[in-house]
């Protein structure tokens, strides 16, 4: 179970179908309305299953949101492993400015928009979205490392930073495109760095 949901209350297991239920519901709902306009009824009413079943997984919406948008993260954007730094990078942070820009956008600006506000929904989201993210690029840093392409003493976690902070930044402030050549840009700049 991740760390940000309801602890399950005693009695009958978790149901795989309906936890899938309530994903694909959501991911529905999001297709067609706006983020605040989700709730938990709705959500409830969409996959077919009670408000006390959401409850007993999910402290609120933005929860049930954010698991949804980590399942998508991890099916739309793979870990490439072409035996190249610079190729792999340019596929990840593509796959994932593509992922921003066809929807999963606006869900995320949400999402960050409700951490600001929600200190417990900011630990949650750091927690399991944000660390998801990070832990999967470090992965691939680590391969490269090991290669040999970057310095045995790289600061992984500060590469990482330098990866995602243009890529939010753009996302919130929605000043330039994340497009071919923003990927191309930040390839090219961590393999310098």
């Amino acid at each position: 179970m991740d760390r940000h949901q309801a602890k399950p209350a005693p009695g009958r297991p978790r149901s795989q179908q309906a936890m899938e239920a309530v994903l694909t519901a959501v991911r529905q709902l999001l297709e067609t309305s706006a983020y605040k306009q989700i709730t938990m009824e709705g959500i409830a009413k969409a996959a077919g299953v009670g408000k006390p079943t959401l409850y007993r997984w999910w402290p609120n919406v933005a929860s049930i949101v954010m698991d949804a948008m980590t399942k998508q993260a991890r099916q739309d954007i793979g870990v490439p492993d072409t035996g190249s730094l610079e190729s792999d990078l340019h596929l990840y942070i593509g796959d994932t400015c593509r992922s921003l820009t066809q929807g999963a956008g606006s869900i995320m600006r949400s999402l960050m928009a409700e951490a600001q506000f929600d200190d417990g929904f900011a630990q949650i989201f750091r927690e399991s979205f944000i660390c998801s993210r990070r832990e999967t690029l470090i992965a691939l840093l680590k391969r490269s490392a090991a290669r040999g392409e970057l310095p045995k003493d790289a600061d992984l976690e500060l590469l990482t930073d330098l990866c995602y902070g243009p890529i939010w930044y753009r996302l919130l402030n929605g000043h330039a495109p994340l497009d071919e050549p923003f990927v191309q840009a930040i390839t090219a700049h961590i393999m310098r760095g």
